[in-house]
């Protein structure tokens, strides 16, 4: 009875499913007798769910119309949309960016709503969609459910920086053959790897970017973790300006997820932000978003936008909100540095981190038996292609505590046989 193209779609999220299992053993074996690294969640020490304090005072007192009401417009309120784009652009982005570039945001279901948005609407039916090879799973989803098909890069080189040439390559490929060539960078905090660029390498990549002629590019840049990556102001804002010069032909577009920013992941607030050098390019972005808003969720709370714009416009509230995000970034540093630091002493190979939620440990043909024996040990870890993700976001700091020894004498013990 499903429309063709429908027929044989089904949703295999190991996340949820190896999740469960964790919270399984947990009522079985007790919460001190099992590490759960499967939960992709802020958890503070006492492994309770990170809830921002001004978050919450601000939301308890939000007024009553501002939480079950229709949002005033279907693209979302008009300062939580300037509010999103100040957060990733600062404050002074009018004046600095002015006659430069063509910037506007509307609100989404979270982070996947923005990406599937903007699959939906710049992928053509049938077309490849460039995603690197370490990923979020859901990726390889939206681009399926929109009719389109995958291609990869590989992320890494041999020295772990960004693989360029590949990448390059790849996209060069799908331009012989695509009008549009649509890929996602997810940067920085990399989900699973926790992975960012250089300022360097971003140089490297817009240019190349600049010199693509006959092919239009929709680069997503899916940001969703950026708000616990270290980078200062200075070297965002030298990012910021390596937009101003690109072509017409160049869209970039940001997903940006309240979900991870304020920890309020059941509200479903996020935001695209599109950048052109156009303002052609940026009307026909608001008319055709706002359709596909209309026509999919029609819009997303208003309580969570009210939320977000409240705390980000009072410059006490704000400072608040700063002051409890840098203690949980710093939870993560710490939560990060035993975990690789432990990993050199017993030589376990990790992928490339540098700030996020996770650390991803590359495993190979024998993973599903490393899996297997994790868990019979209460360690419960999530499956990302060939390799493992160790959720730090939400582990304490006592449990991280010899963790790589145990998955490299588990590792071990599969290679010997």
């Amino acid at each position: 009875m499903l429309a063709k193209r429908y027929i044989g779609k089904k949703l295999v999220d190991n996340i949820f499913t190896t999740s469960k299992k964790a919270k399984q053993a947990i009522k079985k074996y007790g919460k001190e007798n099992v590490i759960n690294a499967t939960i992709g969640s802020l958890y503070d020490e006492d492994e309770k769910f990170a809830i921002y304090n001004v978050v919450e005072k601000v939301y308890r007192n939000l007024p009553s119309e501002d939480l079950y009401a229709y949002s005033t417009n279907v693209i979302g309120e008009d300062d939580y949309l300037d509010e999103v784009i100040k957060a990733l652009f600062f404050d002074d982005y009018k004046e600095e960016l002015k006659n430069l570039l063509y910037i506007a945001s509307v609100a989404t279901t979270g982070g996947t709503g923005a990406i599937s948005n903007t699959v939906k609407n710049y992928m053509d039916t049938g077309d490849k969609v460039l995603l690197p090879n370490w990923m979020w799973g859901t990726y390889k989803n939206i681009v399926i459910e929109n009719g389109g098909q995958i291609e990869t890069y590989q992320l890494f080189d041999e020295n772990g920086n960004f693989n360029f040439e590949d990448f390059k390559n790849k996209v060069l490929e799908l331009a012989k053959t695509q009008k549009n060539v649509v890929l996602i960078l997810n940067e920085p905090s990399h989900n699973p790897t926790g992975f960012r660029m250089t300022y360097e390498e971003w140089v490297n990549l817009m240019n190349f970017f600049k010199s693509i002629k006959d092919t239009n590019l929709v680069v997503i840049r899916d940001v969703a973790y950026f708000e616990y990556d270290d980078r200062t102001e200075k070297e965002t804002k030298s990012l910021r300006k390596l937009l101003v010069g690109l072509p017409k032909n160049v869209l970039f577009m940001y997903a940006f997820s309240l979900s991870k920013s304020l920890s309020i992941y059941g509200m479903r607030i996020g935001a695209q932000i599109a950048v052109s050098s156009s303002e052609e390019v940026i009307q026909e972005f608001k008319d055709a978003i706002s359709f596909s808003c209309r026509t999919t969720w029609s819009n997303v709370p208003k309580g969570g936008m009210k939320l977000f714009e409240t705390i980000m416009k009072s410059p006490e509230l704000k400072a608040e909100f700063l002051k409890e995000k840098r203690a949980y970034i710093k939870l993560l540093k710490e939560r990060a540095e035993i975990f690789l630091n432990e990993a050199k002493e017993v030589n376990l190979e990790i992928l490339p981190y540098k700030s996020g939620f996770f650390v991803t440990i590359p495993i190979g043909e024998t993973i599903d038996k490393v899996i297997e024996e994790l868990e019979s040990q209460n360690i419960f870890v999530i499956k990302f292609d060939k390799g493992i993700r160790i959720g730090i976001c939400s582990v304490p700091k006592r449990k991280i505590v010899g963790l790589a020894k145990k998955i490299k004498e588990t590792i071990e013990k599969f290679k010997q046989k």
